[in-house]
């Protein structure tokens, strides 16, 4: 069945030395009109060639932030309407259908939303979490390219819509971390990244961090029933507790550095650092 222009859809993704997680996501969109694929530039593996083997249209761009660079997709896009998705990250069948169905409605609307909101459930060691706080995000991923775009922000990047926005039902699947040894490598990464945009935002030391991270897990295990999703669930419940933990007590280790004349970092500096292209951002974070 042919697809009217106004209808749709291109996909977008960035990525970086993501060959072993890449084929699925590009095969859960296959049925979209077109795929675009921001390559970082430092990317090391087979990245580009797995993406134009699916079709892809692919960009080779040095990383500068997480916004600029999906921006720098959207801007590649044939079409009006985009979603936008991570390497890490797989559309159900059912998002699929529910996508084609709403954009098919939209172009006879006279007042559209000019993006959706698209649930994203995360799985962590090999489950699926239905429980917690962090486990389902609802931003907004599908969008009109005329009327929406990302924030340029390096880290936390989202799209702006200047008209209404609405939800859909189904899901996408967020593969986040390939195994327990992964998460580590992002939680170092990222809490160090989050402590120096802390620092940079004006930000010290929380006083009262052994009651803040002990907070964190008993709502999330508990008051979020984390529980529910036995092991995995109370394991992601007080990981995510110690990202509180080491960004805080990597924000001290940072005032003493630059108190001690040891590091210099202007206010506002934003840091770049091509080595956290991958932290996204560690559900949970705060």
């Amino acid at each position: 069945m042919t697809v009217p222009e106004e209808s749709r859809l291109t996909v977008t993704l960035i990525a970086r030395d993501e060959e072993d997680r890449l084929p699925a996501a590009l095969a859960s969109v296959a049925w979209a009109d077109e795929i675009v694929v921001v390559m970082d530039a430092a990317t090391t593996d087979r990245t580009a060639r797995i993406a134009e083997e699916a079709g892809a249209r692919v960009l080779v761009r040095a990383f500068d932030g997480f916004g600029t660079q999906k921006n720098a997709a959207a801007a590649l896009a044939t079409h009006r309407w985009i979603l936008s998705i991570d390497a890490d990250e797989i559309v159900s069948k059912a998002l699929a259908l529910e996508i084609r169905d709403r954009l098919a409605t939209v172009a006879a609307e006279k007042s559209s939303p000019a993006a959706f909101r698209v649930p994203i459930r995360l799985e962590f060691l090999g489950r699926e979490l239905r429980f917690g706080r962090g486990t389902l995000v609802r931003p907004l991923r599908l969008y009109d390219r005329t009327r929406a775009r990302f924030s340029e922000n390096p880290i936390h990047e989202k799209v702006i819509a200047d008209d209404p926005v609405e939800a859909l039902d189904e899901t996408i699947l967020h593969r986040s971390y390939r195994d327990l040894a992964h998460y580590l490598e992002k939680l170092d990464r990222y809490t160090t990244l989050g402590a120096e945009a802390k620092w940079a935002d004006g930000k010290r030391g929380d006083g009262f961090l052994p009651v803040r991270v002990l907070w964190e897990f008993f709502d999330r295990a508990f008051l979020r029933l984390g529980f529910l999703d036995g092991s995995a669930g109370l394991t992601f419940a007080a990981l995510s507790s110690a990202n509180t933990l080491l960004k805080y007590l990597k924000l001290r280790e940072l005032e003493r550095a630059i108190t001690r004349g040891e590091r210099t970092l202007p206010a506002g500096t934003m840091i770049k650092d091509t080595a956290t292209r991958a932290v996204h951002a560690l559900p949970g974070a705060c």
